[in-house]
C-alpha cells in the first residue's frame, strides 16, 4: 500500500483496519481502531507507523509504531508512547503489549500520573482490566525532576476505579532522608473514604513516656464509618477509642464514641490518682425533621443530643482528637433539646444531666429531667399597640439523695406602646403577671408543697434618632425603664420561712423599685461600615436606705474601627465601693497577612459581709497574639497570656507552618491549662510538642500532642 498522508487515504485507512479488528474481536472484551500515516497488512498481521492512534476500550493511544497479530490477538507498540484513560489517567511508556482478548496490558518503564497530580515511575508494570501491578517504583505528588518527599516501594497493585493503591516495604523520604518505613501501606489517591490503616501519630513526654496511636479506619458504607484508635504511653496506660459515625437520613446524623484506659500502678501511686481505670461514652445526634412530615409546612422543628458518661475526667483528657462537647471542666454536662415551632408557638423539651468529677459518687448532684416551655408569641390584644406573650414552663429537678422539687411557672407580660411627636418619642407601659406552684420531693418538710404570686409595673421612654452628616452618620438611642413591685402572695406559708434544702432549689420575691438608664450610639460611614460605638447602663434604686447602695455598677462598652484597627472596651464600675470590678481591652490590626492583638484583663472579687468588706482579685492577664503570613508558604503563629500578679505566663504557644502544593510541615510548642483529677499531684498544665507533616494527597502524620 502507498504512502499518503493526506485526510483521504488516512480515514480510508482507518475504515478497513476498523472493519478487520472488529471483525476480529467479535463477542470479545473489547473493541480497538487504529489510524496512523503507513499503514501495511497481511493475512495475519497490521504493522502501523508514523503518528499512530489506537483507541482501545476507554483509553486513547499514541505511539511511533503499533503491530498487531490477528491469530494471537497480540497488539504491540513501540517507541514514544503515551495512553490517556478515561478516568483521567496518563501513561508514558517506550513498549506497551495489549491483549485485546482479555485487555491484559505489560509496559516496559511506565510514567503514570493522574488528575490530583499524583505520579510515578515503575520499572514494570502488568495491567488486568483496570488494575495495575507495579514493580519497583517511585510515587510522589511534587515536582518531577527534584520531588522533596517520595515514597518508593518494591512492588504494589493499584486499583484505577476505586483510585486505591496497595504498597510493600514502602519508604517514604522527605529530602532524599528516609522518615518512615512500613512492610505494608494501602491509601486513596484521592480525597475519598476508604478502609485501612490512618497515619500513626506518636510523640514523648517526661511524664508519661512514648506515646503511639494507630488509627484503623472501617468505611462501612457511604453512610457510615468506624475508627479505632488504639494507643499506649509506656509510662502510663494503654487502651482504645471507637468512634462510629454516621449518616441517617438527609436531615440527621450522629456520632458515638467510647473508651477504656487503665494506667500503670506505678503512674497511679506517684502521682495519687485515685482511678487507675478511665472510662466512658459520647454521643451526638442533631436531626432537623423528627414527625415534620406529619406536621403543617409553617412548623420546624429540629432535636439535638450531646451527652457524655465518663468516670473521671482523664477520659477526655487522652483523646486527642475531642467531640464537642461543653468545655474540658471537671462538670460535664449532657444535654438533650428537642423544639416545635411555628409563628404563633414554641414547644420546648429539654434535660439536662452532669456528672461532678471532683466527687467520689454523683448522688447529689442535681439534674434537670426534664424541662418543658410552651411559650404563645407577642400578639395583639384588642388592639394593635396592645400586645401580650405566655410562657408556661415545667421543670423536674431531680437527684438521688437531697431534697428535690419539680415546678410550674406562668408568665404573662402585657404591654401598651406608642410614638410621640411623628415617632421622635417612644412609650411602653406594661404589667407582667407570675404564678408559680412547687413540688418537693426526696426529703420530709412541714410545707411540701408551695405557691407564689406577684405582679410587676414596667415603663419605659425610649427613642431612636438617626442623622447623616457629609462624611458619616451618627445613630443614638438613650431610654428610661421603671420597675416597680406589685403585689406579692405567699402559700402556705412565706417564702423566708421554708427550710433551707428547698430555698436553696429556688427563688422567689419583687424586684426592688428601680429605673434602669441607657444610653447606645453608634457611626457609620457613609458605607455603611461602624466606625464607632458605645453601650452605657445603670440602674438606680430610689428605696434603699444607704445612698452609696442606691446607684448600681455601672456598664460602659465601646468599640473604635480605624481602617484596619480595632480598639474595645468594656468597663463594669462601682460606685458603692468607688472601684473597677471589671475591665476587658483589646487592641487588634489585621493586614494581609498579619494579625496581632493584644488583651488586658482585670476581675475584682467582692465579697461583704455583716462585720467586713473583702476585696480578691481573681484575674489579672495580659495576652497577646500574632499571626504572620510570609509569602505564600510560610505562617508564624504566636500567643500567650501573662499572669501579671504571679509574673509568669500561664499559657503559651509558638507555631510554624510551612506548606506547597505537594507538602507542607506544621510545628507547635505550646502550654495549656487542663483539668486534673481531685487530689492527684498532676500539674493542672501541659507542655506539648507536636510537628505533623502532610503530604498530597495522602494525608498527615508526625509526632501528636500528648
Amino acid at each position: 500500500m502507498a504512502k499518503n498522508s493526506s485526510i483521504f487515504p488516512l480515514f480510508f485507512i482507518f475504515l478497513v483496519i476498523s472493519n478487520l479488528l472488529y471483525g476480529a474481536l467479535d463477542n470479545k472484551k473489547g473493541k480497538i481502531e487504529i489510524t496512523a500515516n503507513q499503514l501495511d497488512s497481511t493475512k495475519t498481521t497490521v504493522t502501523a507507523k508514523d503518528n499512530v492512534l489506537v483507541y482501545f476500550n476507554d483509553s486513547i493511544i499514541t505511539a511511533s509504531s503499533a503491530h498487531y497479530n490477528k491469530l494471537t490477538k497480540i497488539l504491540t507498540l513501540d517507541g514514544k508512547i503515551e495512553s490517556i484513560g478515561y478516568m483521567g489517567t496518563k501513561e508514558h511508556t517506550d513498549h506497551m503489549v495489549i491483549n485485546t482478548q482479555t485487555s491484559e496490558v505489560t509496559f516496559g518503564k511506565l510514567f503514570m500520573s493522574s488528575k490530583s497530580d499524583v505520579w510515578m515511575v515503575s520499572n514494570g508494570v502488568h495491567k488486568v482490566d483496570d488494575n495495575y501491578t507495579f514493580k519497583e517504583s517511585v510515587l510522589s505528588s511534587c515536582d518531577v525532576s527534584n520531588p522533596l518527599w517520595k515514597m518508593s516501594f518494591t512492588n504494589s497493585k493499584y486499583f484505577s476505579k476505586e483510585k486505591y493503591m496497595k504498597v510493600y516495604n514502602a519508604k517514604v523520604y522527605f529530602a532524599n532522608i528516609p522518615i518512615l518505613y512500613t512492610p505494608y501501606l494501602a491509601f486513596t489517591t484521592e480525597s475519598k473514604r476508604s478502609s485501612g490503616l490512618l497515619f500513626p501519630a506518636f510523640g514523648y513526654s517526661q511524664e508519661e513516656g512514648y506515646f503511639y496511636e494507630q488509627p484503623i479506619f472501617w468505611a462501612i458504607s457511604d453512610s457510615m464509618d468506624l475508627e479505632l484508635n488504639p494507643h499506649i504511653r509506656t509510662l502510663r496506660t494503654k487502651g482504645i477509642y471507637g468512634t462510629f459515625r454516621f449518616v441517617d437520613s438527609e436531615h440527621s446524623k450522629g456520632t458515638l464514641r467510647a473508651g477504656y484506659f487503665e494506667d500503670n500502678p506505678t503512674y497511679t501511686e506517684e502521682n495519687n490518682i485515685k482511678n487507675p481505670t478511665h472510662y466512658g461514652v459520647e454521643f451526638s445526634y442533631e436531626s432537623s425533621q423528627i414527625i415534620k412530615s406529619l406536621l403543617p409546612s409553617s412548623f420546624q422543628e429540629g432535636l439535638y443530643i450531646n451527652t457524655t458518661y465518663l468516670n473521671d475526667i482523664e477520659y477526655l483528657n487522652l483523646q486527642q482528637n475531642a467531640l464537642v462537647h461543653f468545655g474540658l471542666t471537671p462538670l460535664q454536662e449532657s444535654r438533650a433539646n428537642y423544639f416545635l415551632s411555628n409563628d404563633d408557638y414554641y414547644l420546648g423539651v429539654n434535660a439536662k444531666y452532669f456528672i461532678d468529677t471532683t466527687k467520689e459518687d454523683n448522688n447529689r448532684t442535681l439534674q434537670i429531667l426534664p424541662s418543658v416551655q410552651l411559650h404563645k408569641y407577642l400578639s395583639s390584644l384588642i388592639w394593635d399597640n396592645l400586645t401580650y406573650s405566655v410562657d408556661l414552663h415545667s421543670t423536674n429537678l431531680t437527684r438521688l439523695q437531697g431534697s428535690a422539687l419539680t415546678q410550674y411557672e406562668l408568665k404573662i407580660p402585657i404591654e401598651f406602646s406608642t410614638s410621640l411627636f411623628d415617632d421622635f418619642l417612644n412609650i411602653s407601659i406594661g404589667e407582667e403577671f407570675y404564678y408559680t406552684k412547687l413540688y418537693f420531693k426526696n426529703e420530709t418538710y412541714v410545707d411540701d408543697k408551695f405557691r407564689y404570686y406577684n405582679n410587676i409595673h414596667k415603663a419605659k421612654i425610649f427613642t431612636d434618632l438617626t442623622k447623616k452628616y457629609d462624611s458619616f452618620v451618627h445613630v443614638i438611642q438613650p431610654s428610661i425603664g421603671y420597675v416597680g413591685a406589685g403585689k406579692e402572695d405567699h402559700y402556705p406559708t412565706d417564702y423566708s420561712l421554708l427550710d433551707d434544702n428547698q430555698t436553696e432549689l429556688f427563688s422567689v420575691g419583687l424586684p426592688e423599685k428601680q429605673f434602669n438608664i441607657a444610653f447606645a450610639q453608634y457611626f457609620y460611614d457613609n458605607s455603611g461600615k461602624l466606625i464607632f460605638y458605645q453601650r452605657f447602663k445603670q440602674d438606680y434604686y430610689q428605696e434603699r436606705n444607704i445612698t452609696k447602695k442606691q446607684y448600681s455598677d455601672i456598664t460602659n462598652e465601646m468599640q473604635l474601627n480605624i481602617g484596619k484597627w480595632s480598639f474595645y472596651n468594656n468597663l463594669i464600675y462601682s460606685p458603692e465601693y468607688d472601684t473597677i470590678r471589671e475591665s476587658s481591652s483589646r487592641i487588634s490590626v489585621n493586614y494581609s497577612g498579619f494579625r496581632f492583638n493584644i488583651a488586658h484583663l482585670y476581675k475584682q472579687t467582692i465579697r461583704e459581709t455583716t462585720t467586713k468588706t473583702t476585696r480578691s482579685t481573681a484575674l489579672k492577664d495580659l495576652t497577646l497574639g500574632l499571626n504572620l503570613k510570609l509569602g505564600e508558604r510560610v505562617n508564624v503563629n504566636l500567643g500567650v497570656t501573662y499572669d501579671i500578679d504571679e509574673e509568669e505566663p500561664k499559657q503559651w504557644m509558638m507555631g510554624l507552618g510551612y506548606h506547597r502544593d505537594c507538602w507542607g510541615v506544621d510545628a507547635s510548642l505550646r502550654r495549656d491549662m487542663v483539668p486534673i483529677p481531685t487530689g492527684s499531684t498532676l500539674p493542672p498544665y501541659k507542655n506539648t510538642f507536636f510537628i505533623l507533616f502532610t503530604f498530597s494527597p495522602f494525608g498527615t502524620f508526625g509526632t501528636t500532642p500528648i
